[in-house]
């Protein structure tokens, strides 16, 4: 039987490393997994020595996401292409098939695959969600061509429009914040600027309340709140877990005492810019 491998850098690896890859080729079933990069390497590396590789009869390679694939016979002879095979099949539909079942994700509860998602790095963890997800985050967060355009014409003075840092120094006003962003997120509803200043007409909210409560959010979260591309690209779930682990470990430590380290981190960082401002509280 075949034994198929793909490169797709946005999954896990069901074959990270050389060892797994030479124990699954001895089975007699079909296979379908994803390589880690030092399979990648070995696999091209071992062509340059020769394009017949016994070990490797009837095995079939997608390289880059499919830019590129190579195919071993039935007697280890290889043969390189690009036109696209039956066998291949799109990163996403994989995602949401096959490696499913090679880590046992197949059948588990919800609650058990968000806590497994939870547990991989937060760039991992966004890849892994665009696929299974269809979020098409590519596209939420490109600016178009001539939106950019338009913003250079009318800012010819130089001075970038970037929200910048800003502390409300309200207690009672992060309380409010803190609630309604609380209030939203156990709800698994996006917590959107609007929620988050109680406020359906935005042009109708102070400037600096909306950049305060930015600066807020993204202290807490690691980003900004949800805009309407984010929200209609839906799974308020998964981009709620997260956050409803921060704020629990912040009441662990105390909403005051968090304010109080908070507003000292924004007082520091002058008048930096919302998007590179980090905020890690100390226990």
């Amino acid at each position: 039987m075949a034994h198929i491998f793909y490169e797709f850098p946005s999954l896990k690896p069901g074959v990270p490393d050389v060892e797994t890859l030479m124990e699954v080729i001895k089975s007699s079933e079909l296979t379908r997994f994803v390589i880690g990069a030092e399979v990648v390497d070995f696999v091209k590396k071992a062509l340059i020595v020769n394009t017949t590789i016994g070990s490797f009869k009837n095995c079939y390679f997608a390289f880059d996401n499919g830019t590129h694939f190579l195919e071993f016979d039935g007697k280890g002879k290889s043969k390189r292409f690009n036109e696209v095979p039956d066998w291949f099949v799109s990163p996403a539909e994989f995602s949401r098939t096959q490696w499913l079942i090679n880590h046992d994700l197949a059948d588990v509860k919800a609650t058990q695959f968000i806590d497994v998602l939870m547990s991989y790095p937060l760039r991992e963890r966004r890849a892994h969600c665009n696929l299974l997800f269809g979020l098409e985050l590519e596209k939420v967060n490109a600016v178009p061509a001539a939106a950019s355009a338009a913003g250079k014409i009318g800012n010819k003075n130089g001075k970038t429009t970037k929200p910048r840092v800003t502390d409300l120094g309200s207690f009672e006003l992060f309380s409010q914040f803190f609630a309604r962003m609380k209030t939203a997120v156990l709800a698994d509803e996006f917590p959107t600027l609007q929620v988050l200043t109680g406020m359906d007409n935005l042009t109708k909210a102070p400037h600096n309340l909306k950049q305060g409560i930015r600066t807020w959010f993204k202290a807490i979260a690691g980003d900004l709140p949800p805009n309407n591309k984010r929200v209609e690209a839906g799974n308020a779930v998964l981009f709620c877990a997260p956050i409803r682990e921060q704020i629990q470990r912040i009441e662990a430590l105390g909403l005051e005492k968090y304010y109080q380290g908070l507003s000292k981190a924004i007082a520091e960082a002058g008048d930096g810019f919302i998007s590179d401002f980090t905020y890690t509280y100390e226990q």
